[in-house]
């Protein structure tokens, strides 16, 4: 239980740190082209229709590239012979990828019913700055904001509530009998902190 409060307590630090630095980077001085670039990316930003973003909870949901790492988790899990209840070969492999697909579907259902209620946009979306360590930036603090409609990002309930929520409810369900909510909260933690790689995939290596 100690090491799922310090993870959140990371994550939590890592948000409002990079809201508070996001915040800063306006405020000063715009004489700088990092500057420059910050303010025209704001002033460029365009709030998401109803439809695309429904459009983007069906493809992070069942679409082609959650589809393969969804197979890929499903992988780890069965390496790890994680559960070991749920056995070795395909019969397990199958249970770990349905566990992995019905987990995700719950986080991205939360994520997108809390954006809709609280008129936000948690989606993902390439850095439109130069440089590496600007795009850098961009890519981490995604996984821990959302975006207003004027563009400015605050902390991100959505993904949070998504994540743990995703995670809580395949433990206390599908899962054998000796996992619990305590599981859940270090899922949950572990499934944030892998956020910020795939956000550095999605912005330098994939389009997705």
């Amino acid at each position: 239980m100690k090491l799922v409060c310090r993870g959140a307590g990371i994550l939590v630090l890592v948000g409002v740190a990079a809201v508070a630095g996001y915040g800063q980077d306006d405020a000063q001085s715009q004489t700088t082209g990092d500057q420059q670039q910050t303010t025209t990316q704001t002033q460029t930003y365009e709030f998401p229709s109803h439809k695309e973003r429904f459009n983007r909870y069906i493809k992070s949901t069942i679409g082609p590239f959650r589809l393969v790492q969804t197979g890929a988790s499903a992988g780890i899990a069965q390496w790890r012979d994680s559960p070991h209840e749920w056995g070795q070969g395909m019969k397990g492999y199958g249970k770990r990828y349905a566990s992995e697909l019905g987990q995700n579907a719950i986080q991205q259902t939360v994520t997108y019913g809390l954006d809709e209620a609280l008129n936000l946009d948690t989606g993902f979306e390439k850095s439109k700055r130069e440089g590496f360590f600007p795009r850098f930036k961009d890519a981490l603090i995604q996984n821990v904001t959302s975006r207003k409609r004027s563009g400015d990002r605050v902390f991100s309930v959505p993904r949070f509530a998504g994540a743990y929520t995703g995670a809580i409810v395949a433990r206390e369900t599908w899962y054998p009998d000796r996992y619990s909510y305590k599981d859940g909260l270090r899922a949950g933690t572990t499934r944030l902190l892998t956020g910020f790689g795939i956000n550095l995939m999605r912005e330098f290596l994939i389009n997705w």
